[in-house]
């Protein structure tokens, strides 16, 4: 087995890392936006990523769809959860749990 073919499932598996760690700092940061933008808090600053599949965007070529989801809170005591999708590198889908207004 040539050296080429060793090597390819390293080089697959770091542009896949790469590339699901720029998503997800494109989700945090998305997700902090939008907090800021409703008034709540973003807690511990961070998004986890609950989901990854292909699905082919509005132009027929296939991406990865990440759903990542995140937790806030209003009013510092109560934990929300929030729920953020990417497809590429575009956001389709943002959604805050309903909450208290303070």
């Amino acid at each position: 087995m040539s050296l080429e073919w060793l090597l390819m499932p390293l080089v697959l598996g770091l542009i896949y890392w790469w590339d699901t760690s720029a998503a997800k700092d494109r989700a945090r940061s998305t997700a902090k936006y939008q907090c800021e933008q409703q008034d709540v808090q973003l807690l511990d600053d961070t998004v986890a990523l609950k989901k990854t599949r292909l699905k082919r965007d509005n132009k027929g070529h296939i991406s990865p769809l990440r759903q990542f989801t995140f937790e806030f809170s209003s009013d510092g005591e109560q934990r929300t959860q929030g729920e953020l999708h990417l497809l590429g590198k575009k956001v389709i889908h943002l959604h805050l749990e309903a909450h208290r207004i303070h």
